[in-house]
């Protein structure tokens, strides 16, 4: 979390080994991480922001890890909700 921000939803999957993580801050901006370390058994691990069938960003962590940050849509509806995905490679 940075310093100053007011996170309105947090959600963590995976382990300390592979994972991936995304805070929405402000309700108007998503930060999203994922990691991979040896000993996960998994080559990568990956995260996706996306929006109505579009891809806003996508990380990928081979050995470490990766962030990024997407903005919300503030407009209602469906299809302007912004979604959070992620998995192992």
């Amino acid at each position: 979390m940075t310093l100053g921000s007011t996170p309105a939803f947090a959600a963590t999957f995976g382990n300390s080994k592979s994972g991936a993580s995304s805070v929405e801050s402000f309700q108007i901006k998503y930060n999203g991480a994922s990691w991979n370390y040896k000993g996960s058994g998994y080559k990568s691990t990956s995260f996706k922001y996306s929006r109505n069938g579009r891809t806003l960003l996508t990380k990928t962590a081979y050995n470490g890890k990766v962030t990024g940050s997407v903005w919300d849509d503030l407009r209602w509806g469906k299809k302007y909700k912004t979604k959070f995905s992620w998995w192992r490679g």
